[in-house]
């Protein structure tokens, strides 16, 4: 039944927060329009909202709006006005895509798209510096996008319940992070790096996600603020089984598990995609030009630091442009050296005396963990750097053989 048309504008005249939700609403009343423009808050959460009016950019102290559970399948354009909007929240509609009009709402601050349709985010929504609260989880989103991790306040990041098979390298730089939850996708590995705000990271029933990097272990186990962890579980569940179902387009790793880790089975791991050629600790080898490149520009414009301390596990993250660098770089965007570099590197290496920028290839050491009784990898940026890195850390990684394998 359509609402009183005068109780509705009496409603609107008295009320600074209109709570509107199941009042099964098939538009919005003309009356908000007309008595509305003192409005701050408005909440039409499950109702049967099929499009939002263009004349709502004429709500100008309008900061929170709440349209989750409607039939909404489009934003009009003129919502890219109404810059003074705080919170929007368009979660569980029929959102095929996220309209990059939503860019221009320079005051976000916490944007909700929770189970709508949409596969990606567009390249405009890095635009968005203020925005803190990002989810958009129940979605078919497979790729996160590196500029995620440029968003200079993003605290919360929610993708849970999407099709992600990694997380972006550069998501490791994010200055605020506080919480990472990417719970039920298809996630093949976690960044190698250690994270620089060492966030909380729930990462529950990714079934292919069997092995974890030695940093962000330690940065983990230190959230848990303990040093001895019996079950893996703890960390995660659902996650670190054994599987030989692996992409070809990545590095995979055959554990050879000699009865450890509680099983008997060896173990397939795949590494992130940035890493070309990893090499074992006995391993003499030269790095290619690309990686000593890299680590040359990279160290002449940041000072990246990776200190990873046993007992109590922790791992601490530094990271910081050099203001006396004067190095200018100025390949373009689609350059692979640029993207690698914006980017960040895939690890810092972990012998405590080096802490050299690792990108594409690695002196890498299998193990497992005492600490957590899971396979943890640390990569290291040169055979000395990994022989003595394996000798330093004897009593807390019991390492494995392994070999690569091409599928």
């Amino acid at each position: 039944m359509d609402p009183d048309p005068k109780e509705t504008v009496k409603e609107v005249e008295s009320k600074v927060i209109l709570h509107w939700n199941y009042r099964d609403l098939a538009e919005l009343p003309e009356a908000v329009r007309t008595h509305g423009g003192h409005v701050q808050e408005m909440y039409l959460k499950w109702n049967r909202l099929t499009v939002i009016p263009s004349w709502i950019m004429e709500l100008r102290n309008l900061t929170n709006l709440y349209i989750s559970g409607n039939l909404i399948r489009e934003l009009p354009r003129e919502i890219s006005e109404m810059s003074q909007l705080t919170v929007l929240d368009l979660s569980d509609n029929e959102l095929a895509w996220v309209p990059p009009c939503i860019s221009d709402l320079s005051n976000l601050r916490t944007l909700l798209l929770n189970d709508n349709f949409i596969d990606k985010l567009p390249v405009e929504l890095k635009r968005l510096s203020n925005l803190e609260v990002l989810s958009v989880s129940s979605n078919q989103i497979v790729v996160l996008p590196e500029w995620i991790g440029s968003l200079p306040r993003l605290k919360e990041l929610h993708m849970d319940n999407n099709k992600l098979r990694e997380l972006p390298n550069r998501l490791t730089l994010a200055p605020a992070l506080t919480i990472i939850s990417v719970c039920v996708n298809r996630l093949r590995y976690l960044p190698l790096n250690g994270f620089l705000s060492a966030p909380y990271i729930r990462f529950d029933i990714n079934d292919f996600l069997n092995y974890m990097s030695y940093p962000l272990l330690f940065q983990l186990l230190s959230r848990l603020r303990t040093t001895l962890i019996d079950d893996r579980g703890t960390l995660a569940y659902g996650c670190f089984k054994s599987h030989d179902d692996v992409l070809n387009t990545n590095i995979k790793l055959y554990i050879e598990m000699k009865g450890f880790y509680k099983k008997n089975a060896d173990v397939i791991i795949e590494l992130p995609r940035q890493l070309l050629k990893v090499h074992g600790v006995h391993e003499n080898a030269t790095c290619s030009l690309l990686e000593l490149a890299l680590r040359k520009v990279y160290t002449g414009r940041f000072k990246h630091t990776l200190d990873v301390t046993i007992s109590p596990p922790n791992a601490t993250v530094l990271y910081a442009p050099l203001s006396e660098a004067k190095f200018d770089f100025t390949m373009t965007p689609t350059n692979y050296m640029f993207r690698l570099l914006r980017n960040g590197p895939a690890s810092i290496c972990v012998n405590p005396r080096c802490q050299q920028p690792i990108f594409t290839e690695a002196w890498t050491i299998i193990g497992i963990s005492f600490h957590a009784e899971m396979i943890t990898t640390a990569l290291c940026c040169s055979k000395s750097c990994a022989t003595a890195f394996a000798t330093h850390s004897s009593t807390t990684i019991t390492t494995l053989d392994w070999h690569c394998i091409n599928r």
